[in-house]
Protein backbone atom coordinates (compact mmCIF):
# COMPACT_ATOMS: atom_id res chain seq x y z
CA UNK A 1 0.00 0.00 0.00
CA UNK A 2 3.02 2.23 0.85
CA UNK A 3 4.62 2.05 -2.42
CA UNK A 4 1.22 2.49 -4.65
CA UNK A 5 0.63 5.48 -2.71
CA UNK A 6 4.58 6.86 -3.04
CA UNK A 7 4.07 6.07 -7.02
CA UNK A 8 1.42 7.94 -6.87
CA UNK A 9 2.82 10.84 -4.75
CA UNK A 10 5.74 10.77 -7.50
CA UNK A 11 3.27 11.22 -10.39
CA UNK A 12 2.00 14.36 -9.29
CA UNK A 13 4.44 15.95 -8.18
CA UNK A 14 6.20 14.96 -11.76
CA UNK A 15 3.46 16.54 -13.14
CA UNK A 16 2.97 19.20 -10.78
CA UNK A 17 7.08 19.79 -11.83
CA UNK A 18 6.18 20.00 -15.41
CA UNK A 19 3.65 22.39 -15.38
CA UNK A 20 5.09 24.58 -13.68
CA UNK A 21 8.89 24.30 -15.18
CA UNK A 22 6.30 25.83 -18.40
CA UNK A 23 5.02 28.44 -16.55
CA UNK A 24 7.62 31.48 -16.10
CA UNK A 25 7.66 34.03 -18.69
CA UNK A 26 10.56 35.78 -18.36
CA UNK A 27 13.64 34.22 -20.53
CA UNK A 28 17.14 36.50 -20.25
CA UNK A 29 19.39 34.60 -22.91
CA UNK A 30 22.51 35.88 -21.26
CA UNK A 31 24.49 33.41 -23.32
CA UNK A 32 23.58 34.67 -26.27
CA UNK A 33 22.82 38.55 -24.89
CA UNK A 34 27.17 37.73 -24.21
CA UNK A 35 27.93 36.78 -27.52
CA UNK A 36 26.06 40.16 -29.40
CA UNK A 37 27.74 42.16 -26.91
CA UNK A 38 31.06 40.24 -27.55
CA UNK A 39 31.53 40.14 -31.12
CA UNK A 40 34.57 40.76 -33.45
CA UNK A 41 33.67 44.12 -33.64
CA UNK A 42 34.23 45.40 -29.76
CA UNK A 43 37.65 43.73 -30.70
CA UNK A 44 39.35 42.32 -27.43
CA UNK A 45 36.76 44.91 -24.61
CA UNK A 46 33.12 42.96 -24.61
CA UNK A 47 30.46 43.84 -22.78
CA UNK A 48 29.28 41.13 -20.01
CA UNK A 49 26.00 41.52 -20.10
CA UNK A 50 24.89 40.41 -15.98
CA UNK A 51 21.51 39.31 -15.14
CA UNK A 52 20.17 40.07 -11.87
CA UNK A 53 17.60 38.63 -9.77
CA UNK A 54 14.31 38.48 -10.99
CA UNK A 55 11.48 40.76 -10.05
CA UNK A 56 7.38 40.81 -10.06
CA UNK A 57 5.55 43.90 -10.48
CA UNK A 58 1.46 43.45 -10.17
CA UNK A 59 -0.20 45.12 -12.47
CA UNK A 60 -2.86 43.64 -14.78
CA UNK A 61 -3.58 46.54 -16.89
CA UNK A 62 0.23 46.15 -18.33
CA UNK A 63 -0.42 42.95 -19.56
CA UNK A 64 -1.14 43.82 -22.88
CA UNK A 65 0.43 47.58 -23.76
CA UNK A 66 -1.75 49.25 -26.61
CA UNK A 67 -0.64 52.97 -26.08
CA UNK A 68 2.16 55.15 -25.17
CA UNK A 69 0.73 56.00 -22.00
CA UNK A 70 0.94 52.53 -21.54
CA UNK A 71 4.32 52.33 -22.12
CA UNK A 72 5.24 55.27 -19.53
CA UNK A 73 3.10 54.22 -17.01
CA UNK A 74 5.33 50.85 -17.00
CA UNK A 75 8.81 52.45 -17.76
CA UNK A 76 7.87 54.67 -14.22
CA UNK A 77 7.78 51.84 -12.35
CA UNK A 78 11.71 51.22 -12.41
CA UNK A 79 13.28 49.16 -10.21
CA UNK A 80 16.97 49.79 -9.22
CA UNK A 81 19.86 52.37 -9.70
CA UNK A 82 19.69 54.43 -13.06
CA UNK A 83 22.73 52.74 -14.53
CA UNK A 84 20.51 49.43 -14.23
CA UNK A 85 19.03 48.37 -17.20
CA UNK A 86 15.01 46.87 -16.57
CA UNK A 87 13.86 44.32 -19.26
CA UNK A 88 9.89 43.95 -18.74
CA UNK A 89 7.73 41.10 -19.78
CA UNK A 90 4.43 41.19 -20.94
CA UNK A 91 2.05 39.39 -22.81
CA UNK A 92 1.30 41.69 -25.64
CA UNK A 93 2.57 45.07 -27.25
CA UNK A 94 1.37 47.12 -29.93
CA UNK A 95 2.47 50.48 -29.34
CA UNK A 96 5.62 51.95 -29.69
CA UNK A 97 7.40 55.26 -30.52
CA UNK A 98 3.82 56.56 -31.79
CA UNK A 99 3.28 53.62 -33.61
CA UNK A 100 0.78 51.42 -32.85
CA UNK A 101 1.07 48.02 -34.76
CA UNK A 102 0.30 44.30 -34.50
CA UNK A 103 3.28 43.24 -35.14
CA UNK A 104 5.44 45.54 -32.90
CA UNK A 105 7.09 42.86 -29.91
CA UNK A 106 9.24 44.83 -28.13
CA UNK A 107 10.00 48.76 -27.10
CA UNK A 108 12.94 50.15 -26.10
CA UNK A 109 13.97 53.94 -25.05
CA UNK A 110 16.15 55.68 -26.86
CA UNK A 111 18.55 56.07 -24.57
CA UNK A 112 17.13 55.03 -21.77
CA UNK A 113 17.35 51.92 -18.87
CA UNK A 114 13.84 50.07 -19.62
CA UNK A 115 12.38 48.32 -22.27
CA UNK A 116 9.56 45.89 -22.83
CA UNK A 117 8.83 42.69 -24.96
CA UNK A 118 6.52 39.99 -25.28
CA UNK A 119 7.12 36.79 -23.38
CA UNK A 120 6.50 34.69 -26.07
CA UNK A 121 9.30 36.37 -28.36
CA UNK A 122 11.57 36.06 -25.67
CA UNK A 123 11.10 33.04 -25.62
CA UNK A 124 11.17 31.68 -29.07
CA UNK A 125 14.11 31.24 -31.92
CA UNK A 126 14.54 35.02 -31.97
CA UNK A 127 14.43 35.56 -28.24
CA UNK A 128 18.06 36.86 -28.30
CA UNK A 129 18.13 39.18 -31.08
CA UNK A 130 14.78 40.67 -29.85
CA UNK A 131 16.13 41.46 -26.44
CA UNK A 132 19.31 42.88 -27.66
CA UNK A 133 17.82 44.74 -30.18
CA UNK A 134 16.15 46.72 -27.61
CA UNK A 135 18.86 47.13 -25.07
CA UNK A 136 21.04 48.43 -28.11
CA UNK A 137 18.12 51.18 -27.88
CA UNK A 138 19.03 51.88 -23.84
CA UNK A 139 22.15 52.21 -25.15
CA UNK A 140 21.94 55.08 -28.27
CA UNK A 141 21.22 53.15 -31.09
CA UNK A 142 18.50 54.00 -33.64
CA UNK A 143 17.51 51.55 -36.33
CA UNK A 144 19.73 50.59 -38.91
CA UNK A 145 18.26 49.18 -41.93
CA UNK A 146 19.76 45.96 -43.39
CA UNK A 147 21.89 42.94 -42.30
CA UNK A 148 22.42 44.03 -38.51
CA UNK A 149 21.11 44.10 -34.96
CA UNK A 150 19.54 47.41 -35.07
CA UNK A 151 17.51 46.25 -38.37
CA UNK A 152 13.54 47.74 -37.87
CA UNK A 153 12.47 43.82 -37.62
CA UNK A 154 14.08 40.68 -36.17
CA UNK A 155 16.06 39.50 -39.61
CA UNK A 156 18.14 37.07 -38.00
CA UNK A 157 21.02 39.26 -37.72
CA UNK A 158 22.90 40.50 -34.89
CA UNK A 159 25.81 42.44 -36.52
CA UNK A 160 27.27 45.47 -34.63
CA UNK A 161 28.81 47.80 -36.58
CA UNK A 162 32.22 49.60 -35.06
CA UNK A 163 30.43 52.86 -34.75
CA UNK A 164 27.69 51.75 -32.91
CA UNK A 165 30.00 49.90 -30.84
CA UNK A 166 31.93 53.21 -30.01
CA UNK A 167 28.19 54.73 -29.22
CA UNK A 168 27.63 51.34 -26.82
CA UNK A 169 30.99 52.30 -24.81
CA UNK A 170 29.80 55.76 -23.93
CA UNK A 171 26.52 54.85 -22.69
CA UNK A 172 26.17 55.42 -19.31
CA UNK A 173 24.64 52.10 -18.24
CA UNK A 174 28.29 51.00 -19.67
CA UNK A 175 30.18 50.51 -16.32
CA UNK A 176 33.79 49.12 -15.07
CA UNK A 177 36.03 48.40 -12.97
CA UNK A 178 39.11 49.38 -15.20
CA UNK A 179 39.80 46.35 -15.89
CA UNK A 180 36.27 44.79 -17.52
CA UNK A 181 32.86 46.05 -18.84
CA UNK A 182 29.75 45.22 -18.24
CA UNK A 183 26.18 46.41 -17.91
CA UNK A 184 23.70 45.20 -15.23
CA UNK A 185 20.37 43.78 -15.78
CA UNK A 186 17.35 43.62 -13.91
CA UNK A 187 14.24 41.13 -15.34
CA UNK A 188 11.03 42.12 -14.90
CA UNK A 189 7.41 40.32 -14.66
CA UNK A 190 4.43 41.48 -15.10
CA UNK A 191 1.48 39.63 -13.49
CA UNK A 192 -2.39 40.12 -13.06
CA UNK A 193 -1.20 38.69 -9.29
CA UNK A 194 0.90 38.05 -7.32
CA UNK A 195 2.39 34.90 -7.66
CA UNK A 196 2.38 31.90 -5.05
CA UNK A 197 6.06 30.72 -4.05
CA UNK A 198 6.19 27.10 -5.35
CA UNK A 199 9.36 24.52 -4.54
CA UNK A 200 12.09 24.67 -6.81
CA UNK A 201 11.44 21.51 -8.85
CA UNK A 202 15.23 19.93 -7.40
CA UNK A 203 14.01 20.93 -3.65
CA UNK A 204 10.64 18.56 -4.42
CA UNK A 205 13.15 15.62 -5.75
CA UNK A 206 15.48 15.52 -2.83
CA UNK A 207 11.85 15.27 -0.57
CA UNK A 208 10.69 13.11 -2.62
CA UNK A 209 14.00 10.38 -2.50
CA UNK A 210 13.69 10.77 0.93
CA UNK A 211 10.62 10.12 1.48
CA UNK A 212 11.20 7.14 -0.89
CA UNK A 213 13.99 6.15 0.98
CA UNK A 214 11.69 6.23 4.44
CA UNK A 215 9.87 4.11 3.05
CA UNK A 216 11.52 1.29 1.95
CA UNK A 217 13.22 1.10 5.26
CA UNK A 218 9.58 0.53 6.82
CA UNK A 219 9.18 -1.58 4.17
CA UNK A 220 11.96 -3.92 5.39
CA UNK A 221 11.12 -4.13 8.46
Amino acid sequence: MLVKTLKILLLICGLFIVSHAKAGFITTNESALDAIFSQASFGFTPIDIRIGAASEIVAPSLLNITSNAEISQLFSMHIGALNIVNFYFIDNISACGGTINTGIVGCGELPGNDFVVESSFASGRFGGELLAHELGHNLGLAHLTGSFLMNPSLNNRTTLTSGEVSTIRTSSLVQTDGQGFWIDINPVLIVAKASTPVPEPSTLVLLLLSVGFLVRKNIKK
